[in-house]
């Protein structure tokens, strides 16, 4: 069965294209805040690794976009819709604890359903990652022996503002230092994420509330005391 990932130049899935044996990668032009930097980046790692990268700009969902810009909600699903034009089995990024209503198991299933029943053919919509979080991804990949220079050409960036810099106070930044943190990779930021204000407005009360599960708490915490700056 043909395979094709839907490629976002992120922390997850350039770790998930070589995990999956570099298929063929899609990249979809929503028209999003910040998109210019993903572009720039997926074609960069594209040029400098092989991949066979298609971007496409079918979809100008910017009109939807969340009031910050960032988020375009269910989009998941019209990529994927997108995607089974082109392959049987589509990869797109989720990790564990991710439940959002377009990127859980139950809603890739559910979504796998849906397209099987419309093109008439089994159609699988999935994540490489279900039982892995980022901290574990940045693992399998140094353990990989892959490069970390190699790594941090990734973007990951909800408001970016020079190409390839991370500004340090959005949830992808701070995901992102975990992350590396937590596998001893010094990340490049414009503002430390540790320092950022939503931490202890808005995380360490949503954590303490039960709001996260254990895994991404602990993860946190450890990220945390690597700087001195347990909440």
């Amino acid at each position: 069965m043909s395979e094709i990932l839907l490629f976002s130049a992120g922390l997850d899935s350039f770790p998930a294209w070589h995990y999956l044996g570099k298929p063929r990668t899609l990249y979809f032009d929503s028209g999003h805040y910040g998109r210019q930097q993903e572009i720039d980046t997926v074609q960069a790692l594209a040029a400098a690794h092989g991949m066979d990268l298609e971007i496409s700009n079918e979809l100008d969902l910017s009109r939807w976009a969340t009031p910050q810009g960032d988020l375009i909600p269910f989009r998941n699903v019209l990529f994927a819709m997108l995607a089974a034009f082109r392959a049987e089995v589509i990869w797109c990024v989720g990790v564990k604890g991710d439940h959002t209503a377009d990127k859980s198991p139950e809603a890739f299933a559910r979504m796998s359903e849906m397209l099987s029943t419309f093109v008439d053919r089994p159609i699988r919509v999935d994540s490489p990652f279900w039982n892995m979080t980022k901290s574990d991804i940045v693992a399998w990949y140094l353990k990989s022996g892959l490069p970390v220079n190699h790594l941090l050409q990734t973007f990951s960036c909800a408001t970016p503002g020079s190409a390839f810099t991370h500004c340090g106070r959005c949830p992808s930044c701070l995901r992102r230092w975990i992350a590396l943190t937590n596998n001893d990779i010094t990340g490049h930021f414009a503002a430390p994420p540790w320092t950022w204000d939503r931490i202890r407005t808005y995380y360490v009360p949503a954590m303490a509330s039960g709001g996260y599960p254990p895994h991404r708490v602990e993860e946190f915490h450890r990220a945390m005391a690597t700087v001195g700056a347990l909440p």
